[in-house]
């Protein structure tokens, strides 16, 4: 596993739509299971998707369509990343990531939560982000 944290330099890495096209963009084929999620979008819509649940599954044109709605910050939240011929219910299978169980801090036990994840995307704290891969 690789770890990478992006901070100091910019002032928005949990603007997401930058962090995914970074990744490919629309050319992903995956599913976005994203957990313990505090953001306040302004789009009253989107603000429904996202606050209702403790987690929320979306294809990556569904979230890429969201955030090309609205670009908003990410205070917490972990997007993982998992291979879009899962179903909800594969997903719903294993327990749901949490950033209390993100490895925030140094370079052990460097593990994606999810079992069906290939990279994880922790947003902390509004101020940094870190991808597991």
């Amino acid at each position: 596993m690789k770890k990478i944290i992006l901070k100091n330099d910019e002032k928005e890495y949990t603007y997401m739509l930058d962090i995914i096209n970074s990744l490919g963009g629309k050319k992903i084929n995956c599913t976005w299971l994203i957990t313990d999620i505090e953001a306040y979008p302004n789009n009253k819509d989107i603000n429904s998707i996202i606050c209702e649940k403790n987690y929320v599954i979306l294809s990556n044109k569904e979230l890429i369509n969201m955030l090309e709605k609205e670009n908003f910050q990410w205070i917490w939240a972990i997007f993982s990343m998992i291979p879009e011929k899962y179903s909800e219910k594969d997903i719903l299978k294993y327990k749901l990531p949490s950033i209390e169980n993100a490895s925030l801090y140094g370079d052990n036990n460097l593990n994606i939560q999810h079992k069906l994840a290939s990279i994880e995307i922790d947003c902390v704290d509004s101020s940094y982000c870190q991808i597991i891969k």
